[in-house]
């Protein structure tokens, strides 16, 4: 448990003066920055850096100049930059200026005009 000092941040304390994480702001692995590991999260993770390893999150956005490499595990997925690995979402959005390559197991599936798909896209039922 981390205690927190900072009295900026009293709106987001409970009644125990311990902060609260809002999953809704999201992790940022920014562009410059790169990764080698596991990274577990229940929240958003966007991504503009470089990461190599395995990935569980609830949404994963891979901006423009971000690169994946690994085992991906998430409810939703978009895709903006490059992939390549396996992974297993609910929602899959590629979009245009996507690279995407290797195995990808979905349950809805968006992708947009020129992106760039080498490998299995597989709907998941």
């Amino acid at each position: 448990m981390i205690t927190v000092n900072d009295e900026s941040l009293n709106n987001k304390r409970g009644n125990t003066g311990v902060a609260v994480l809002d999953t809704h702001k999201p992790t940022v692995i920014s562009e410059g920055f790169s990764l080698t590991g596991d990274i577990v999260s229940d929240g958003i993770l966007h991504i503009e850096g470089r990461t190599s390893g395995t990935i569980k999150a609830s949404s994963i956005n891979i901006g423009p100049r971000g690169q994946v490499e690994g085992n991906v595990s998430c409810a939703s997925l978009h895709i903006k930059g490059s992939f390549s690995g396996t992974a297993i979402c609910g929602e899959l959005v590629v979009a245009a200026s996507a690279i995407v390559k290797g195995h990808v197991t979905y349950q809805v599936l968006t992708i947009g005009r020129g992106a760039t798909i080498e490998g299995d896209l597989v709907i998941r039922r």
